[in-house]
């Protein structure tokens, strides 16, 4: 029995050098992550040179990064058009996989992003939707 209650304190001990090492080892940019900011807006150009785009903004989003974003406003977004699935920016077209060249201007988008962690001026866009039209709703499900 002695033993058992010897062994605790160094169960214990081990038990939270493990959680202090693994705390330790977590990237650093895990702890100041944050949440993507969805933007709806009117897609203007693309910039294959430059690797942005801009949307005329009708729907800033929320968050204190969005309130730099004016309701008629362009707005530039960083995108990342080739890579992985977890670093390139992904687009959808009528719920299908598209590319960046494929939207036309005049198209409504939502823009998911998030402020660069370096500059925050700075708008990173991980994800771009382009929205139905109206005749392309009517197409789709039919009028009632």
């Amino acid at each position: 029995m002695q033993t058992s209650r010897s062994a605790a304190p160094r169960t214990l001990a081990l038990a939270t050098a493990v959680l202090l090492a693994a705390a330790a080892a977590a990237p650093a940019g895990a702890e100041g992550t944050v949440a993507s900011i969805r933007t709806e807006g009117e897609f203007l150009a693309y910039d294959a040179v430059a690797k942005t785009v801009t949307v005329k903004v009708e729907k800033p989003g929320s968050g204190q990064a969005a309130e730099a974003l004016a309701v008629g406003q362009p707005a530039t977004f960083h995108v990342e058009p080739e890579g992985s699935v977890l670093t390139r920016t992904s687009v959808s077209i009528r719920g299908e996989t598209g590319s960046l060249e494929t939207i036309s201007s005049g198209r409504i988008v939502n823009v998911y992003w998030r402020p660069d962690a370096a500059d925050p001026k700075l708008r990173i866009a991980r994800k771009i939707d382009v929205i139905l039209s109206d005749e392309e709703l009517d197409l789709r499900y039919g009028t009632e």
